[in-house]
């Protein structure tokens, strides 16, 4: 027992050390509070980065900033432990604990930024190597969760810039409509529709955004390490080009990696009260774009994993992202997903070790 308890020590990250990722992701969701063997399963199929869920970030019960929730602690450092031990350590396999999730509720924002950030360092001790951002919306259409507020916009940046500057990963996963190459519109409403996507089917989804996610990343750029765009979320662009429209998933795919490394996300911030002083903005995601995935028992939605190598195979060099994401394990205990994503990740030049 005593040993187990030094070999956990050993594995808690000094927050002297700076993080670094590997050049290509292969990023894998735990559903909420997860934590079992099949971590495991999936950092042998090729996952590169694991994103624990989920926690929240509000008031405790003397009146300071705490950060609460996620998997039990204990078996998150078992089975780091056992990763390590297996040869994925710390170095090649990251660990993030995610905040948000959806109908979970917003950050309260009478903590500063630098108070979160102490809040974050209790919690993680060493374990995780840095936070992710899920922030999202509520079941209810009038939850004040179908807003973000511009404190906790603001909030998201300058916490993710404080944790980035210790060396720390930050990351976030933004439902398409958050961070949306077809539209420059932005709100802080995620209880819109998308108004050219023609569905001709009830009921009508009204928890879409408009480019919610682009605040901080327009502020701060340089604070996030990835950013990973949930193309399956309901009803996406993603969804209706290729289940109604009929475009093939290779060709669609192909061609939104294409823009959103090349081009970037255009966002006029002009009309909003809070954030016109930014202006007109172009959102770079060169360097940090994956693309996000749902399982779907193995396959993958709303394009499968069969397509999304596909396309990845297709494109010019300079236009690939740096990597896939994909929510969940649990939805795929076989492991089958990132074993087909892994094989495209490695690369004609890397073996599936140098991604791991």
């Amino acid at each position: 027992m005593m040993a187990c308890k030094v070999l956990l020590l050993a594995l808690a990250l000094p927050l002297s050390v700076a993080v670094t990722l590997p050049d290509k992701l292969l990023v894998a969701y735990q559903s909420w509070s997860e934590c079992d063997d099949s971590v495991i399963e999936v950092v042998e199929a090729g996952v590169n980065v694991v994103i624990w869920f989920a926690t929240n970030l509000h008031s405790g019960p003397d009146g300071g900033a705490l950060m609460s929730g996620g998997p039990n602690r204990t078996c998150v450092e078992e089975k780091v432990a056992t990763l390590s031990s297996m040869g994925y350590t710390r170095d090649k396999v990251k660990h993030l604990i995610s905040v948000g999730g959806w109908d979970a509720p917003h950050p309260e924002t009478n903590h500063s930024a630098a108070e979160y950030k102490d809040a974050f360092i209790a919690f993680s001790d060493g374990l995780y190597d840095g936070l992710d951002w899920d922030l999202e919306g509520n079941d209810a259409l009038a939850s004040s969760n179908n807003f973000f507020s511009a404190e906790c916009l603001r909030l998201m940046g300058e916490l993710s810039k404080l944790l980035h500057d210790d060396g720390l990963i930050v990351s976030m996963a933004p439902p398409e409509s958050y961070l949306d190459i077809q539209t420059a519109e932005f709100s802080k409403f995620v209880n819109l529709t998308y108004p050219d996507d023609d569905w001709n089917t009830d009921p009508v989804f009204s928890y879409h955004g408009h480019n919610t996610y682009a605040v901080p990343l327009a502020m701060y750029p340089d604070a996030f390490d990835f950013v990973s765009v949930q193309i399956y979320e309901t009803k996406s662009h993603a969804s209706y080009n290729t289940s109604v429209l009929g475009t093939p998933q290779q060709e669609y795919l192909a061609t939104y990696m294409t823009s959103l490394v090349t081009e970037g996300i255009n966002v006029d911030f002009s009309s909003d009260p809070d954030f016109s002083y930014l202006g007109m903005v172009t959102i770079d995601l060169s360097e940090k774009a994956v693309v996000g995935l749902i399982s779907n028992g193995g396959m993958g939605g709303p394009i499968t994993a069969k397509n999304a190598t596909a396309a990845y195979a297709q494109l010019e060099a300079g236009h690939a992202p740096r990597g896939f994401m994909y929510w969940c394990i649990g939805d795929d205990k076989d492991a089958a997903l990132p074993l087909e994503l892994a094989s495209i990740l490695a690369g004609p030049q890397n073996s599936l070790a140098d991604i791991m």
